[in-house]
């Protein structure tokens, strides 16, 4: 991860702006603890034009701004800590034995159930989840369960619209605070539409909203402005899912 989104406009800013920019780039440490109204004391401009020019970077505030410096900074640490080999495999293993212990075969089977039960599946997941969703999507055709893999942003934003009670949407997200994935899952409950969400285990909105939930773990789940981040936890879940409506789907 970089600081690229604060860079991409730089050539249509203000020299003000460009100040504040700079100051950003050259002291991101420092950033991380300020407060709008600190960075504008700093560099001698109004607070005011430090909340603008994030809007105009596409941030809703500074906030966010700030939180996606602070990813930055997180991220470059976490490189500098250099794991060895066996690390690596000790918090892929972890994660993995972590999410396994947050599964119960009465959850698997109601949810199984619910799938094969359904319809219609409409599988839907945004970024580095996409391949995740797209793999159960064909794994379910293979075992005979209708389903379709909704991968365009704008067939995400009218589905809603045309879903049956007696199909169902599956959701897939790691923060459970993606946009699209929210507002389509409150479309469907409004329309008492029935909503299996795979998510890491936090108190996010999207398991709130969900009726149906299968959690993972995962050290870190802000995948906004960073696609690296793991996913072996929805992996996992995926498999599972999989493995239990082939071997107990006929029952």
């Amino acid at each position: 991860m970089n600081l690229s989104k604060l860079t991409e406009k730089y050539s249509e800013l203000t020299g003000l702006e460009k100040k504040i920019i700079e100051y950003i780039m050259n002291n991101p440490e420092k950033v991380i603890h300020l407060t709008a109204n600190e960075v504008a004391e700093i560099l001698y401009v109004s607070k005011t034009s430090v909340i603008n020019l994030s809007k105009k970077l596409g941030f809703d505030g500074y906030s966010e701004l700030r939180y996606y410096v602070k990813d930055y900074v997180q991220s470059k640490k976490k490189k500098e800590e250099l794991l060895s080999f066996e690390d690596i495999l000790g918090n892929i293993q972890d994660e993995v034995t972590k999410t396994l212990a947050l599964q119960s075969e009465e959850n698997i089977k109601v949810i199984a159930e619910k799938i094969i039960n359904s319809r219609i599946v409409y599988i839907i997941a945004r970024g580095a989840s996409k391949p995740i969703a797209d793999l159960l999507s064909s794994r379910l055709a293979l075992l005979r369960v209708k389903s379709i893999f909704i991968s365009d942003p704008n067939l995400i934003d009218v589905l809603g619209e045309g879903l049956d009670k007696e199909e169902t949407l599956f959701v897939m997200s790691l923060s459970g605070e993606t946009e699209k994935i929210l507002t389509i899952t409150k479309a469907a409950r409004a329309r008492s539409i029935d909503v299996i969400a795979l998510t890491s285990f936090s108190s996010n909105s999207l398991q709130k909203l969900a009726n149906y939930n299968m959690f993972c773990f995962a050290d870190d789940t802000e995948t906004k402005y960073n696609d690296l981040i793991s996913r072996i936890g929805l992996h996992t879940l995926t498999h599972i899912l999989i493995t239990y409506i082939d071997m107990h789907g006929k029952e």
